[in-house]
């Protein structure tokens, strides 16, 4: 009966634990004010020259998918010596961090992005 008891109580105490493991590793898509907008301005360039495409453009394409919660208002688009895309609502701190991650490290197709800021739109 003893036995039984701590198989019970330890089997109770893993399902615990990995359910708080999953709900601690869950991501949660954040975003700003319903009314807000948000302005990101990107760069990047290609190693090979010859492809037909916007370098930027491409990149945008892979990491517009950590943004799809949001609407995009406009772009992206060039604006001045950089791209901008433009956001509503404005993003959350965490989706925020998500992009600026992609739009740096992502290496498409010999293309390097360089993430330039972002500002209330």
């Amino acid at each position: 009966m003893r036995r039984m008891l701590l198989l019970g109580a330890g089997g109770l105490l893993v399902v615990t634990v990995v359910l708080a493991m999953a709900d601690s590793m869950k991501f949660e898509t954040d975003r700003g004010a319903a009314a807000s907008t948000q302005v990101v301005r990107f760069d990047a360039q290609a190693k090979d020259t010859g492809v037909s495409s916007e370098p930027a453009v491409r990149l945008w394409d892979k990491c517009a998918s950590h943004v799809n919660h949001v609407r995009v208002v406009a772009g992206p688009a060039p604006d001045g010596d950089a791209w901008s895309v433009t956001l509503a609502p404005a993003l959350g701190e965490h989706t925020e961090r998500r992009l600026v991650g992609c739009l740096e490290d992502l290496t498409v197709d010999g293309v390097l992005g360089h993430y330039l800021g972002s500002r209330p739109g």
